[in-house]
């Protein structure tokens, strides 16, 4: 019996299971990450190639579909480029292959494969939706020199601008100033600067001051207002993708990434803004795990029907994968 093989990446880590056109977990395997904008060429073939084979262990079954949902893809150059990467791996030859975003297998793992709305908030941000018949709007997703609004990173870099506002008397006393100055620039004011432009201040550790932001918004109304700004950022693309593809019908969205699934006190502020903005929208809990959207996305691939059994079956096996 042939199997498929999906494939869910993100910046750090990789993870791939393969199943059987019942909707059984054949094999699983998790790896180093292989996004195309961090790692060459020869790295993400060498790395695709020992997933693969991991994955498909003890015993590999013929392969019939592929699906790579990676951090990384923007366009369908990406795509093609990795598409020509995986057509050099042995273990994938012969098999289709289809490479997209991995917003994609986080929307279709957490809505089962239903037609809905992802919102991704973490280091960056980005919506994607998706309808029944493959209309697709993204709204976001742009990087951090022209987007990224309502993300941890974006937080803190509203809120350094505003620290440094602050000190020099442009806004009024915070203690939003200190948070930052006492973190990147302890005994000189004027340091920040020089601090702010070491590499090793890169956008994942700028975005971790986004918590400390977030607690000190309780009482802090400079604080206070950036994280409110965020949500109704985060807020505003989940209005526009619904508008753009479900409105005046009802639709679904799922959260993801760190910022949007942080809990308390920003999950609960977010979530409000976009009923307040986006009505017609339901969030709901996810319902599997991207990487399992990834292996629904390779049935269809395949030509397999992804009914609501093969969901179900693969729903009920346990998958532990770092």
């Amino acid at each position: 019996m042939s199997v498929v093989l999906g494939i869910d990446g993100g910046g750090s880590r990789t993870r791939a299971v393969t199943a059987d056109a019942n909707g059984r977990i054949v094999g699983s395997a998790a790896g180093a990450s292989i996004n195309p904008r961090h790692h060459d060429a020869p790295t993400v073939r060498e790395r695709l190639r020992d997933l693969a084979q991991r994955a498909r262990e003890p015993r590999p079954a013929p392969l019939s579909a592929v699906f790579l949902s990676l951090g990384g893809i923007s366009t369908r150059a990406d795509a093609a480029a990795v598409e020509s990467v995986a057509a050099e791996v042995d273990a994938l030859r012969g098999s289709k292959v289809l490479v997209d975003n991995d917003a994609r297998a986080a929307l279709v793992g957490g809505l089962a494969g239903r037609p809905g709305m992802v919102l991704i908030a973490g280091t960056g941000s980005a919506c994607l939706g998706v309808t029944a018949d493959g209309r697709r709007h993204w709204c976001g997703g742009w990087e951090h020199l022209a987007d990224d609004a309502g993300s941890a990173y974006w937080i803190a870099v509203e809120a350094v601008r505003a620290a440094v506002r602050v000190e020099d008397g442009r806004l009024p006393a915070s203690r939003l100033r200190d948070l930052v100055f006492e973190r990147w620039a302890p005994t000189e004011a004027r340091a920040l600067a020089e601090r702010l432009s070491r590499p090793d201040l890169n956008r994942a550790s700028l975005a971790g001051l986004a918590p400390d932001v977030i607690a000190l918004a309780s009482s802090d109304a400079l604080a206070k207002s950036i994280v409110e700004r965020a949500a109704d950022e985060l807020a505003r693309m989940v209005a526009v993708t619904a508008a753009r593809l479900f409105a005046p019908q009802a639709s679904e969205l799922i959260l993801t990434g760190g910022l949007a699934r942080s809990g308390p006190p920003f999950t609960a502020l977010l979530v409000s803004r976009i009923e307040a903005t986006a009505p017609g929208v339901r969030v709901v809990e996810p319902e599997l795990p991207p990487v399992l959207g990834a292996v629904i996305e390779a049935a269809r691939l395949a030509g397999w029907p992804a009914s609501s059994e093969f969901v179900r079956t693969l729903r009920a096996q346990p998958l532990s994968l770092p």
